[in-house]
């Protein structure tokens, strides 16, 4: 199992009433959306409207509607950064060192 379930769920309830918050998107992120068949150009920081959890195949999901766009861009919460001013980057940080952790080890 990737996650810690219970802290996995702590961490989704702080997240949702929190909602919408900003986020910054990496770089790699905005660069894969930018090269597919139909692109998405981003910009580098971008509003999530939703979070959910996709179980172990998916992780905690950040749910993303651009400006002028078609869509939504539905992401692991692993690619993108929270500003450190918010109350809860601290926790979405250690989530995401973990889970990738986790995921190198496979």
């Amino acid at each position: 199992m990737l996650d810690k379930l219970e802290k996995t769920y702590k961490l989704i309830e702080t997240l949702k009433p929190a909602l919408p918050f900003e986020v910054a998107l990496t770089p790699e992120l905005i660069f894969d959306l930018a090269r597919h068949e139909n692109p998405l150009l981003l910009k580098p920081i971008e509003t999530v409207s939703e979070i959910s959890y996709l179980g172990d195949a998916g992780g905690i999901v950040c749910y993303i509607e651009p400006e002028g766009a078609d869509g939504m861009v539905v992401t692991s919460i692993t690619h993108v950064r929270v500003p450190r001013t918010l109350p809860f980057a601290a926790a979405v940080v250690e989530y995401q060192r973990h889970r990738v952790k986790k995921l190198r080890k496979r």
